[in-house]
């Protein structure tokens, strides 16, 4: 897995860098954002705001992250897209937020590395586990046209994912704690 891994993280490195110097981009990205942006302002209005963040964002993160997976059958294609597009929602955040004067520096020390330390591991292993399976697909696709499936190494990999969603289960759970408190409170003052 480290290598499916490693092109994760540089999927996702990589749409950071594309949103945050790409201003072709922006109304784009910045549609991406106005409804997540519209949901938050619609849990701050209500009673338990904290509570309500909080099982938003888990629920929300945990699904992406199982269908991050299992679309990944689709012969890995969606779970690219989404670690790069997910990057450049970041980079573009981080680009806006510095260009506003904003200190970045503390806006990702802040508001996003007390959960995202978490969050974005297990977003990206989501992701590599969703590539390994699109690449599982294709190799079974292309030895079932010779004549020959195997289905050993889908097995195994179908044997992975217990403990995978156990893990992404945690985690978000983890992170989504940390994000609709730590992070609330140092983000808010």
């Amino acid at each position: 897995m480290k290598w499916y891994i490693l092109a994760s993280a540089l999927l996702f490195a990589a749409g950071i860098a594309v949103g945050s110097g790409n201003p072709s981009l922006q109304n784009y990205l910045q549609s991406q954002i106005e409804p997540l942006i519209g949901t938050v302002e619609r849990l701050e209005a209500m009673e338990n705001t904290q509570l309500w963040m909080f099982l938003f964002i888990f629920f929300n993160n945990f699904i992406k992250a199982v269908a991050i997976v299992f679309l990944g059958a689709l012969l890995g294609v969606i779970p690219i897209y989404f670690l790069f597009a997910n990057g450049m929602v970041l980079g573009f955040v981080i680009a806006m937020a510095s260009q506003s004067g904003a200190n970045a520096a503390s806006l990702v020390i802040t508001g996003i590395l007390p959960h995202g330390i978490l969050e974005l591991t297990a977003i990206m292993i989501a992701g590599a586990y969703g590539m390994k399976y699109g690449v599982l697909i294709i190799r079974e696709l292309m030895s079932a046209m010779r004549g020959r499936a195997s289905v050993n190494e889908l097995r195994a990999f179908h044997g992975t994912l217990k403990r995978l969603m156990s893990f992404l289960f945690l985690a978000m759970l983890a992170a989504a704690f940390i994000e609709s408190t730590v992070t609330y409170f140092l983000v808010r003052g």
